[in-house]
């Protein structure tokens, strides 16, 4: 949904990251590592560079359960999806060469590619007592939205999960149907809807006005794999 930028520029988006101790077990304690990162990114930068980089990282996630090179994995394999279940591959395919399969090289490629910043700035963030209250702040937030579904978003403080087995066909159509959502809440806000909602929104008679849309998600498989 959000490769669309006109929506992205759109809505106010904010991720959550589950970080506590059940999440810490299930992916290793290199996850605070992974949720400082991204974290960090949220929070110092324009929405428009921090997604991008954050939507990278997830397609390279296979990458960031490494501290060091590794033969069992490389940049190209994670972003084709071989290591993930579903088998959904990443979208970053270009200058993959360049990319080292680490969670420091996943960051440098992501941040190179889709921000203004760069590796040391975010590392140095990481180590930051701003990252552990941005780490412990966001767990809070998702551990109150948490139901044990894998994947979910709110729009407007309304909550649609994807809770069965996740196929790509079937994340792809809650994928459409959050696309829908955020549409019909930005045309209900009264602002002028993105060009990519022309197919999305219902139109109906009456007008509801509501404030401007804000699109928290959250999700347990925010970690490396």
């Amino acid at each position: 949904m959000l490769s669309n930028s006109d929506v992205l520029a759109a809505i106010d988006l904010q991720v959550d990251y589950l970080g506590g101790a059940s999440s810490i077990e299930e992916h290793g304690i290199i996850l605070e590592s992974v949720n400082k990162y991204e974290l960090c990114a949220e929070n110092t930068l324009d929405q428009s560079e921090w997604w991008p980089m954050v939507h990278c990282m997830y397609g390279l996630q296979a990458c960031m359960s490494y501290t060091e090179e590794t033969s069992a994995m490389s940049c190209a394999g994670a972003e084709s999806g071989e290591d993930d279940d579903v088998g959904i591959p990443g979208t970053d395919s270009s200058d993959l060469s360049s990319c080292v399969c680490t969670l420091e090289g996943t960051v440098d490629y992501c941040a190179t590619k889709h921000t203004s910043t760069d590796l040391a700035t975010l590392s140095t963030c990481v180590k930051s007592a701003e990252a552990l209250a941005y780490y412990e702040e966001s767990n809070q937030v998702a551990e109150a939205v948490d139901d044990g579904s894998a994947v979910w978003v709110t729009i407007n403080d309304n909550k649609y999960s994807y809770s069965t087995n996740e196929t790509d066909i079937g994340l792809a159509s809650w994928a459409t149907q959050v696309l829908s959502l955020t549409c019909q809440a930005i045309s209900e806000s009264g602002a002028a809807a993105p060009a990519t909602c022309d197919d999305y929104v219902y139109t109906s008679t009456s007008t509801t006005t509501t404030t401007t849309p804000t699109t928290p998600s959250s999700g347990t498989d925010a970690g490396p794999m």
